[in-house]
């Protein structure tokens, strides 16, 4: 299945639906990880790619658990 290169609307959706409680934590983590992976295989980004491939990395850590 074709799936369109997230822009960075798309990520703060997803971060919405996280925090909505429509996603889990860890489906954002698979979902981040893909495209992280899809960018680094990449010989050339554009800017805008570059960004949202900082933002994805930043953004892996979020199904981490941490104390209260």
């Amino acid at each position: 299945m074709f799936e369109s290169q997230p822009t960075k609307k798309d990520l703060i959706n997803k971060l919405e639906n996280v925090l909505k409680g429509k996603m889990s934590r860890e489906q954002f983590n698979q979902w981040s990880y893909k495209w992280v992976q899809n960018l680094e295989s990449r010989n050339v980004l554009s800017s805008d790619e570059d960004q949202l491939h900082e933002y994805l990395i930043f953004l892996l850590c979020i199904d981490l658990e941490v104390e209260p």
